[in-house]
């Protein structure tokens, strides 16, 4: 077993056998890029890659984008989306999974950031490469605001009339920049210029990303707590025993993508299946702003964007000049707060209990984004008192900043320091009452969407907030349990790659011969389904090979 496992292995690093001449052409052996070491390729190393799966998602938007601007026509938004749905072969599939690739890709550049920030990825030398994450961020949100505008139906129009009354209320410019970025107020005008910065974002997200993925490169990934003992500037020099990028980190990012890309088929398809799905989480656009059945529909704008609209509800934001101070508040300002946050936290220190004012408020803000987007969702355009606000939002930021800045002097004074057995029953001891709270938020959540009141959202906002700690707590000490190698490779190995190939060519002769216009979305199941397998399958393949 092991001779075949070393023949493998010498045959991926030389070339030799069937990819030999795609690797001869392409130069894949040569790119310049760094080794890494190999805890990054293992389970816990998945948080180093979320920047490489944003990069896969944003890969397939542009795919899937370039696919249907073959078809989409902005002087008739809704028709031609109808066509897109209706006509064009797996148009349903590709439009329903170009929508949810964007949501995948704002989930993971937001988990990509918060994981960063909590890590003090923003400290010496990284401060513009954080910068650059930030603007990308926003980049990302804005062309996914501009994106789900183009479809024409009632959401689309209702987002664009929020976004078109924010912007007017701007003084000075506020009239200028609504006849700029929504037009003349023809629906021609509106849309082509909608399209036109659709485009444009996803350009400069590209050409932004070039270069921070070139920092992130110059400056080195930031290495685990073991190697940088929670102090900045760390960096990750090269060593002998790094394997290097080609073959062992491009067949995992080739994993990555495989398993990224099937969730990003697989559920749309599966949601686009379910009769009466929500128009919130619909894979498809809703009704035309002109029929009836827009009038039975809230006025939602993205859901990514519900925290900033339910924001605007609020008692102390119905006057005049309310939704742009509740943009102000809820959206530029914590903006400006990641932006400038290298620069106000200079500390050498990485670790979150050290930083205990920038660690309570990183969890506040993810704790903020849940709440008034779930509020938003369940109780959209309702006024809200601001004794009523104060009631929500307070208790978790009083419970956070007491939490952690308790811990943080427990740890200071060294009464939290983990080693040797007390790892295994401290990883234990957090990822028991994660799942305990997780139980927790799931039942809250459930009897808030059939009781709605304020008291069931504070008692979410708690128990969320419980999920965050324990969360940082199982990541942390995950970080620091024992590696163990991989020895022996059993022979159900090579079955389940074999199992797994072969479902995977029953499914594709089963999706082939489906309709592409009608069954588009079952095809999809079947086709994310052979990207899942495909990526489980290469991850059985490669500790194989590396052991990993």
């Amino acid at each position: 077993m092991s001779s075949i496992r070393e023949r493998m292995k010498r045959a991926m690093e030389t070339g030799n056998g069937a990819g030999e001449w795609i690797i001869d052409r392409t130069h894949l052996d040569k790119l310049p890029l760094r080794k890494t070491p190999d805890y990054m390729r293992k389970w816990g190393g998945k948080w180093y890659w979320t920047g490489a799966l944003i990069t896969v998602a944003f890969t397939y938007e542009v795919l899937t984008g370039l696919i249907l601007l073959l078809y989409y026509n902005s002087a008739s938004p809704y028709p031609s989306t109808l066509y897109i749905l209706d006509s064009v072969p797996f148009g349903k599939l590709i439009l329903a999974t170009h929508l949810y690739g964007a949501y995948a890709m704002i989930i993971l550049v937001y988990v990509h950031m918060f994981r960063n920030y909590f890590v003090g990825a923003y400290k010496k030398p990284r401060e513009l490469q954080w910068i650059i994450g930030v603007l990308l961020l926003a980049l990302t949100i804005g062309a996914g605001y501009f994106g789900y505008s183009l479809t024409g139906d009632v959401l689309s129009y209702d987002a664009q009339d929020v976004g078109r009354g924010i912007a007017s209320l701007i003084p000075f410019i506020g009239q200028w920049l609504a006849s700029v970025g929504f037009g003349n107020g023809t629906a021609a005008s509106l849309f082509a210029k909608f399209l036109g910065y659709h485009i444009i974002m996803a350009a400069l997200i590209a050409l932004l990303f070039g270069y921070h993925f070139y920092l992130a490169e110059a400056n080195t990934m930031l290495p685990s707590s073991k190697i940088s003992k929670y102090r900045a500037p760390a960096s990750t020099p090269e060593t002998e025993d790094m394997r290097p990028w080609y073959p062992s980190n491009l067949l995992y990012l080739v994993e990555l993508g495989l398993l990224t890309i099937g969730f990003i088929v697989l559920i749309p398809s599966f949601v686009g299946l379910i009769p009466n799905t929500p128009i919130l989480i619909s894979p498809f656009p809703g009704p035309s702003p002109t029929s009836a059945a827009a009038a039975l529909i809230p006025a939602y704008p993205p859901w990514f964007l519900l925290f900033l609209y339910k924001a605007v509800d609020f008692g102390m934001f119905t006057n005049a000049m309310g939704p742009l101070n509740a943009s102000i508040v809820f959206g530029l300002l914590p903006l400006i707060y990641f932006l400038v946050i290298p620069f106000l936290d200079r500390g050498n220190s990485l670790h979150p209990l050290d930083r205990p004012i920038t660690t309570s408020l990183g969890i506040i803000s993810i704790v903020y984004l849940i709440i008034l987007s779930l509020w938003g969702a369940f109780e959209p355009g309702v006024i809200i008192a601001t004794p009523t606000v104060a009631l929500v939002l307070l208790p978790p930021a009083v419970v956070t900043f007491g939490a952690i800045f308790g811990i943080s002097k427990m740890w200071k004074r060294g009464k939290l320091k983990i080693g040797g057995k007390s790892v295994t029953v401290s990883f234990f001891i957090f990822i028991s009452g994660l799942v305990v709270t997780i139980i927790l938020t799931g039942y809250s959540f459930s009897y808030m969407v059939t009781h709605f009141s304020v008291l069931a959202l504070g008692k979410l906002a708690i128990s969320g907030t419980a999920v965050g700690f324990l969360a940082i707590g199982t990541a942390r000490t995950s970080e620091q349990l024992p590696d163990k190698k991989l020895n022996k490779i059993p022979t159900g190995a090579y079955i389940a790659i074999g199992i797994l190939t072969l479902m995977s060519w029953v499914l594709l002769g089963i999706s082939l011969k489906m309709n592409p216009i009608t069954q588009a979305m079952v095809v999809g199941m079947a086709l994310g389904t052979v990207l899942i397998f495909s990526g489980i399958a290469l991850a059985i393949y490669r500790r194989i090979i590396f052991g990993e």
